[in-house]
């Protein structure tokens, strides 16, 4: 039987990325998958890679960081599926900048959409994880810039250490309702949010350096990413809670 048989999940950020990738894993293993996105395109194209699956598929378009767009899809979810099993908080954004040249707009973009909209979605869905067990969890995807430095990602880095907090706070105060709380936080995964970086440098140039910073010598993909996800929202990890996992080829071990 599939991993995830009937299991309900919700997917923020599902319609592209790592996002994306974890909607066809979650698919694959049986489970009734909501994506959610703020741009309608990703979504009507995902909708339509998946039509033979009918209504194991659902997509919403949704503003995380707006509270009555999240308390509308919490409501819609609830109706169509009667609780949820597992939230994946993938959404998230970056801005680059130092201190003395990232302007007030763009550090509050990525607070914003990468702290208030997990913090936003993880409290509405709260009673729907309640009424579905023990055994229900929330997987937050940080990034190896949540715990490694690097110069020019401020807001993005503080955000992802405060996410990375975020999970260790919840995975205590919920213990005990047997709700788990993990991240998993990847190093550069070829996904559309390097594209700036690869634009500027061009493919191969882009991997390259990539490579070099990675002791494993390669760039992560997104079903690098999505297998780890699937071992920490599954029933094999039932007695982890709390966990950063870094996917990242070895960066947090320098």
């Amino acid at each position: 039987m599939a991993k995830f048989h009937d299991k309900r999940v919700l997917i923020t950020g599902g319609g592209t990325g790592i996002g994306r990738e974890l909607v066809h894993r979650f698919l694959s293993e049986g489970a009734r998958v909501v994506a959610c996105g703020r741009r309608p395109g990703p979504l009507v194209s995902l909708q339509q890679e998946h039509a033979p699956l009918g209504p194991r598929l659902m997509t919403i378009e949704c503003d995380i960081c707006d509270p009555q767009d999240v308390a509308a899809m919490a409501k819609r979810i609830d109706g169509a599926m009667g609780g949820l099993d597992v939230l994946v908080n993938n959404a998230g954004v970056e801005e680059r900048g130092k201190l003395d040249d990232l302007e007030l707009r763009a550090w509050d973009r990525v607070m914003n959409v990468n702290l208030r909209g997990t913090f936003l979605v993880t409290q509405e869905f709260l009673p729907l994880l309640r009424k579905a067990g023990r055994g229900a969890n929330v997987l937050n995807l940080s990034s190896s810039l949540g715990s490694v430095a690097e110069e020019g990602t401020l807001a993005y880095s503080v955000s992802k250490a405060g996410l990375e907090m975020m999970t260790r706070c919840c995975a205590l105060d919920y213990a005990r309702e047997g709700i788990r709380f993990n991240a998993l936080a990847p190093g550069i995964i070829d996904t559309p949010m390097q594209d700036r970086s690869k634009g500027e440098l061009g493919y191969q140039e882009w991997r390259s350096q990539m490579e070099q910073l990675h002791p494993l010598q390669s760039i992560g993909m997104p079903k690098d990413v999505s297998a780890a996800a699937l071992f920490l929202c599954s029933a094999e990890a039932d007695w982890i809670t709390g966990v950063i996992l870094h996917v990242d080829g070895g960066i947090s071990a320098r």
